[in-house]
């Protein structure tokens, strides 16, 4: 049972994935990231000298980033279904709910022990010391959520656990912190199956699964505005009656742009990303940078004026393809040659 609805929730995802993707412009960034992040990690490993430090700075960092590197929740792959089906029989949701919990921790160790491995080579605090830690903290934060539901309460208790663990990472054994793992793990596992009701792990697959298709359609210019949105319209004021351009085409498009600033968000933040990287890499990687930048801008451009031209008042315009064609072209001209003049400048300043 728990591995047919793995197997759904992967597939689902894939394909979900796969239905809002646009795979040029991932092909842009995914590519050249990898390539540029393999050589500045590599040499930034290779150079980097172990600065002594006070242990205390050092934990105080760690313990900054343990609420951010912790686990708060598990997914049992439960649903508010099985407690009709299945409420009566306690092995079989029991099982569901262990081989949830066992691939929970899994994935969440599996991910942790990538990242600390990243880390290895700046990481002055012993490895699986700091790995154990993390996974303590992570079964304590669960079980918190299972007894305290208020914030007053439980919020103190993370704090307190978290500055307990951390600030003693120097000072117990290896042997301790497995113990408390251990034990920490047998204590949430009881706590678990002996939830009859699982209200809780319900919550928590939905928050899961919704909150992974949150961060999809964060990627995608279609799927976003099935979104709530969090603020109201900004007013842009020239987009009401101020005439923009001459061109009808270039008008509407100006003023599409600037009333769903939505459309402008994918090219901002690849323009903020590449001046960033401008100020940090090599020059060689500044060219390569600059370069698949302007391709990746391109691409964003063609598919937000792809989106804008099946919006309802184009369809009822009678727009011919070579008019539409060069109201592209325009506004390409009036974008790319001041923004490849700021990257040139910041290029060669940075």
């Amino acid at each position: 049972m728990f591995s047919k609805r793995l197997y759904r929730s992967y597939q689902f995802n894939f394909n979900l994935i796969k239905s809002i993707t646009d795979w040029t412009v991932l092909l842009y960034l995914v590519v050249p990231s990898i390539i540029i992040g393999f050589f500045l990690y590599r040499d930034f490993a290779v150079n980097f000298q172990v600065i002594e430090l006070q242990q205390n700075f050092l934990l105080t960092l760690l313990f900054g980033l343990s609420f951010f590197l912790v686990k708060s929740s598990i997914r049992l792959f439960v649903y508010d279904a099985d407690l009709l089906f299945y409420k009566q029989q306690v092995r079989k949701i029991n099982q569901i709910k262990l081989f949830g919990y066992s691939y929970s921790f899994i994935y969440f160790n599996f991910v942790l022990i990538i990242l600390l491995s990243l880390a290895s080579p700046f990481l002055v605090l012993p490895f699986w010391e700091v790995l154990f830690a993390l996974n303590i903290i992570s079964v304590l934060h669960i079980l918190i959520q299972y007894k305290c539901q208020k914030w007053f309460t439980k919020w103190p208790l993370l704090f307190i656990i978290n500055a307990l663990l951390i600030f003693n990472l120097a000072i117990l054994p290896f042997w301790v912190f497995s113990l408390l793992l251990l034990a920490a793990h047998l204590l949430l596992l009881n706590t678990v199956l002996s939830n009859r009701y699982w209200t809780i792990e319900t919550r928590w697959e939905y928050e899961a699964f919704y909150g992974w298709m949150k961060h999809l359609y964060q990627f995608s210019l279609e799927m976003r505005h099935y979104m709530p949105a969090k603020t109201k319209q900004p007013l842009i004021l020239p987009a009401k009656k101020k005439i923009l351009s001459t061109h009808r085409i270039d008008n509407l498009i100006y003023k599409t742009l600037l009333r769903k600033l939505n459309y402008l968000k994918s090219p901002v933040q690849l323009i903020v990303l590449a001046i960033a990287l401008l100020f940090v890499l090599p020059i060689w990687a500044k060219a390569i940078v600059l370069i698949f930048s302007f391709i990746g801008l391109n691409v964003a451009l063609s598919s937000i004026l792809n989106e804008i031209k099946q919006a309802p008042f184009f369809q009822l315009m009678s727009v011919q393809e070579n008019e539409w064609l060069q109201a592209k072209t325009r506004l390409k001209y009036r974008l790319f040659p001041p923004l490849g003049i700021v990257m040139m400048l910041l290029l060669f300043i940075s």
